[in-house]
C-alpha cells in the first residue's frame, strides 16, 4: 500500500528521498518513489525532456508496515512528515493508487500524451491520456507549454497537477466544411 510522505522547507527532493531510505530498513520498506511526469521544455530551438515531481514536495513509501514506517519518520521531523489524515498515517484510496498505477510506467514516471483536439473533443492516441476515462480529467490545456492540468485524488482531496499533452491538431470541422463524423478518419 501507498503512503505519502511531505517533505519540508526548501530541501532538496532526492536528497529528502535518500535520507529516508537510509532510515528504512529494506524488510520494511517495498519501495520509496517521487512520482513524476514527462515535461517539455523549449530551449536552444528544440524541445527537450525534463522530469519534474508529479506532486511537488512529496514522495511516496510502499510499505505494509505503515506504524514502523511512521516510528523511523520521527527522528527526520525537521524535513519530512508523514501525511495523515486526522491523526492516522492511512494509505492512499485503492481506486486512487490504480489510477497512478495505470498512468505511469515502472519508474513512476508519467510518459507524455500526444492527440488531436477535433471540435473540442480529445482524440488522444498515444500515452496514458489515451483511455477516454480520462479526458474529463483534464481541466486546462496550455498548447504552447504543451500540458494538461488534471484534477486527480489524493487521500481523498482533489488535487491540480500537470502532465504532457502534445495536442498536434486542433481541427474545427465545421470551419472547414468536413462532417463531423470524418473528421477523425
Amino acid at each position: 500500500m501507498w503512503y505519502v510522505v511531505q517533505a519540508l522547507g526548501n530541501e532538496d527532493m532526492e536528497k529528502v528521498c535518500s535520507k529516508c531510505r537510509t532510515a528504512m530498513p529494506e524488510e520494511i520498506v517495498n519501495e520509496l518513489f517521487i512520482p513524476k511526469y514527462v515535461c517539455l521544455k523549449h530551449f536552444k530551438k528544440a524541445w527537450h525532456e525534463k522530469l519534474l515531481p508529479l506532486f511537488p514536495d512529496y514522495f511516496f513509501i510502499d510499505t505494509e508496515q505503515p506504524a514502523e514506517v511512521e516510528e523511523r519518520l520521527k527522528p527526520l521531523s525537521r524535513i519530512m512528515k508523514p501525511v495523515c489524515v486526522g491523526k492516522d498515517f492511512i494509505p492512499i484510496y485503492p481506486e486512487e493508487q490504480k489510477f497512478l498505477e495505470e498512468m505511469m510506467d515502472r519508474q513512476h514516471v508519467i510518459q507524455k500524451s500526444t492527440g488531436d483536439l477535433i471540435d473540442g473533443k480529445f482524440e488522444i492516441y498515444a500515452g496514458p491520456l489515451q483511455d477516454s476515462g480520462k479526458h474529463g480529467l483534464i481541466r486546462k490545456i496550455d498548447r504552447h507549454r504543451r500540458l494538461a492540468s488534471l484534477e486527480v485524488q489524493l487521500l481523498g482531496e482533489p488535487r491540480q497537477v500537470q502532465v504532457t499533452l502534445e495536442v498536434v491538431r486542433k481541427i474545427n470541422t465545421a470551419a472547414i466544411g468536413v462532417p463531423a463524423d470524418k473528421a477523425g478518419m
